[in-house]
C-alpha cells in the first residue's frame, strides 16, 4: 500500500490487460500524448477545461516530476491498445479517497476518433476486476459533471450509482462497489 493524503491506498495493480487494452504505468515517453490530449478543448471540455489546459513542455516535465517520477507505486496509467505497437489512447488516474478500502479515479480517452467504441468502459471494467481481486478495495468513485452525458451514460451502463450530488448541482460522485460489480459480472476471485 502507498500513503496518499495521510491514508493508505489499497494495493494497486500496476499492469492490467483486457481483451483490447493494456493499462500500464505512465512513462516520460507518454508526455507528448498527454500534452496533446490535455490541450485539446474537445477532450478536456467535458471535464470542465473548455479551453484545454494549455500545458507546454516545461509544464509537462514539472507535472511528471511531481506526480509520476520516483513514486514507489504508480497511480497514473496509460490506456493502450494491445495491438501493434500498443499506442496510448487514454489515461487512467487513481486519486486519494479518504474512505478506507476505496479509490477515486479519473479516466479519459484522448483519441477523439476512438470515442464511443467502448474503450473507456473496457478500461474501467478491466481495472475494477483486477483491483477488487487484490482484496483490499471495495469501491471505486468517480466525480462526473452533469453536463458530461457521455461519461454518465457509460458509468450507468457499468453499474455505477449516484452516491452524492454536489451542492452546486453541477457534479455527481458516482460509486461502483465490489458487491454491485459482482452482481453484474460474476464473482471476483481474490488473489
Amino acid at each position: 500500500m502507498t500513503d496518499c493524503c495521510g491514508h493508505a491506498l489499497p494495493d494497486l495493480p500496476q499492469r492490467v490487460e483486457g481483451e483490447r487494452l493494456l493499462i500500464r504505468p505512465t512513462t516520460r515517453a507518454d508526455l507528448p500524448y498527454l500534452q496533446r490530449w490535455w490541450n485539446n478543448p474537445a477532450v478536456m471540455g467535458p471535464v470542465g477545461n473548455v479551453d484545454g489546459m494549455q500545458y507546454d513542455e516545461r509544464d509537462m516535465q514539472a507535472w511528471y516530476e511531481r506526480h509520476v517520477q520516483g513514486k514507489p507505486v504508480a497511480t497514473h496509467f496509460m490506456i493502450c491498445l494491445r495491438s501493434g505497437t500498443q499506442p496510448p489512447i487514454g489515461e487512467f488516474y487513481i486519486a486519494c479517497d479518504d474512505r478506507p478500502g476505496s479509490i477515486s479515479f479519473s479516466l479519459l480517452i484522448g483519441e477523439v476518433e476512438l470515442w464511443n467504441k467502448g474503450y473507456g468502459r473496457e478500461a474501467v471494467l478491466t481495472y475494477a476486476r483486477a483491483l477488487f481481486a487484490t482484496g483490499t478495495c471495495n469501491a471505486l468513485r468517480m466525480d462526473v459533471r452533469r453536463s458530461n452525458t457521455r461519461a454518465l451514460g457509460w458509468c450507468e451502463s457499468i453499474g455505477f450509482e449516484v452516491e452524492h450530488e454536489w451542492a452546486n448541482g453541477r457534479a455527481l460522485t458516482l460509486i461502483l462497489t465490489r458487491s454491485a460489480f459482482e452482481g453484474r459480472y460474476g464473482p471476483v476471485h481474490t488473489r
